[in-house]
């Protein structure tokens, strides 16, 4: 999905990962859309990624039972950019001001293995190669709801030590845990508010994290999030 930047014209373009379509076994909708309405409010360019692969698995989010059908991370994540999503694999981090994902459950079962793993998950291969030269490089990097897991171990593989990462107020004790386990530092935050490190260049904010947030606490969030991210690429911007 490619916007026309009228506030940013210096800053490039940034990537949005997606996951699938639905937040049982792909990117969370609400989340999607709030994240690309704040990025376009911004005047921020866009751009859609997805792996070109099936899901980890498909859920009927009417009755939370499996379906026996798999279903093409990038033909349902298509669904939310209208068709302008490219394959995960042709995402080159130098072509790219920052990056960020999208929530959803799904995430951490089609991006990582970390819903079926836990501490002992790892990155699926294509997302390593794809996102992992963003954190070395110390290019903006953001993550909504539980998508910060993926930077977790994204600065596990990187070697970052004690990067400040949200998961909202640390009710995911489970996931904060892991995080934790993995070498980085949970920072509580409330709806609406976003975990800032300027010193890894990574932002995050809670999202459905919290299970009775309501659709504007979601935009709340993805606007929380997206001003982080305008800050990092300012001052990296400036850096440069």
């Amino acid at each position: 999905m490619s916007l026309k930047s009228s506030h940013h014209p210096e800053s490039g373009t940034v990537a949005v990962i997606l996951a699938g379509c639905g937040a049982k076994d792909g990117s969370e909708i609400t989340e999607a859309v709030s994240l690309l309405v704040a990025l376009s409010q911004q005047g921020f360019q866009v751009q859609c990624f997805a792996p070109d692969r099936s899901t980890h698995d498909t859920i009927n989010h009417l009755t939370g039972a499996p379906h026996q059908t798999m279903r093409n991370q990038l033909e349902e994540s298509a669904r939310i950019a209208r068709g302008r999503v490219q394959p995960l694999s042709e995402l080159r981090a130098q072509s790219y001001a920052a990056v960020v994902i999208a929530g959803g459950f799904g995430v951490v079962k089609n991006l990582c293995n970390y819903a079926v793993a836990g501490r002992e998950a790892h990155l699926e291969a294509d997302v390593r190669a794809s996102l992992l030269p963003f954190v070395t490089a110390r290019k903006p990097c953001a993550a909504l709801c539980i998508a910060p897991m993926v930077l977790a171990l994204l600065c596990k593989e990187a070697g970052i030590k004690e990067a400040e990462l949200t998961l909202g107020s640390g009710a995911a004790r489970d996931a904060v845990a892991a995080l934790e386990f993995w070498g980085s530092r949970h920072v509580p935050t409330q709806p609406g508010q976003a975990c800032i490190d300027a010193k890894n260049h990574l932002v995050t904010a809670p999202a459905y994290m919290y299970d009775d947030a309501t659709p504007a606490d979601i935009f709340a969030s993805a606007i929380a999030l997206v001003a982080g991210l305008s800050k990092l690429i300012e001052t990296s911007h400036r850096g440069s």
